[in-house]
């Protein structure tokens, strides 16, 4: 009854996460395991792959370093589908606001973003990364943008719009495109009845601001900004510093750091000039210490 896709190439992480599912899913199922994805053109196109094989009329793409914490959440999945004929698209992390400015799916604005995640942290343990809209207390919560660690969708609705594996190569920006594209006809929402703990925090490095930018000004079709509610007046500028702030820690060339404040328009913005500033700021400080070096 669910049909459950996933990109890996690591034998011992898809051994790990098949146990998991077959001992928590609660469902009839099956996984299917696509290891060529690099080879076939990225995640989307290893996703359309698997789902072009899937038997059941629900499918579910993840990834492969998750582990389910709740019995039964295939039954979960399967009562959302059912109570709401229109839903198209759920997964456990999302924004009801996606800005113009080049980002990903979080936005830093407790009215839009809705999260239902673990996150396993560097010290080994756990933290729940829980964000729900004041006034939403429903187990599901309709957003425009969903996050790709875990999504699930009705087949006729993939087949109607698959993942985009003409413009958008490599594994970033699969699932902004899909939710976008089916947020523009159907409902696209998070779910909190189920519980998944993620072992790995993301990379937010060079190829994803490449990524980021290519999708925000050449892939996207999706008239940006998109919101389910009326967003702030500096709802752009709030966003534009939150990840100016995010990507500063990130192992980020100096030239892909001039390419995404210039491709973010943050300089657009004069009360953001100082997070511009800390942003640039790690690269300017190493070149602080190696004249120092060299001169002393």
């Amino acid at each position: 009854m669910v049909s459950i896709v996933i990109c890996s190439i690591d034998p011992q992480r898809m051994r790990t996460v098949t146990a998991n599912i077959q001992a928590t899913i609660g469902v009839e199922h099956e996984v299917i395991i696509i290891d060529n994805a690099k080879e076939l053109g990225g995640m989307g196109a290893g996703y359309n792959t698997g789902a072009s094989r899937a038997k059941y009329d629900i499918i579910c793409f993840m990834h492969d370093d998750v582990e389910f914490l709740t019995q039964g959440w295939g039954q979960c999945v399967l009562t959302h589908f059912k109570a709401d004929a229109r839903l198209g698209l759920i997964g456990i992390a999302g924004s009801r606001y996606k800005s113009k400015t080049v980002s990903g799916w979080w936005t830093n604005q407790p009215k839009a973003d809705c999260c239902n995640i673990y996150q396993r942290l560097p010290t080994g343990k756990n933290r729940k990364f829980l964000l729900r809209p004041a006034g939403r207390n429903d187990v599901s919560v309709p957003v425009k943008v969903l996050d790709g660690v875990w999504l699930c969708t009705r087949k006729k609705i993939w087949e109607e719009l698959p993942f985009n594996t003409a413009e958008l190569k490599g594994f970033h920006f699969y699932d902004l495109d899909i939710s976008l594209r089916i947020s523009e006809k159907y409902t696209v929402a998070v779910v909190y009845d189920v519980d998944l703990l993620h072992f790995s925090n993301g990379n937010f490095g060079d190829e994803w601001v490449k990524g980021a930018i290519d999708f925000h000004e050449r892939v996207n079709k999706v008239p940006l900004p998109a919101s389910l509610d009326t967003p702030a007046p500096d709802a752009e500028a709030h966003v534009c510093r939150s990840w100016l702030q995010r990507l500063q820690i990130e192992n980020i060339t100096w030239e892909n750091r001039k390419w995404w404040v210039k491709a973010a328009k943050a300089m657009d913005y004069p009360g953001l000039w100082p997070a511009v500033a800390g942003f640039y700021f790690p690269y300017v400080e190493k070149a602080r210490m190696k004249l120092k070096a060299m001169i002393s």
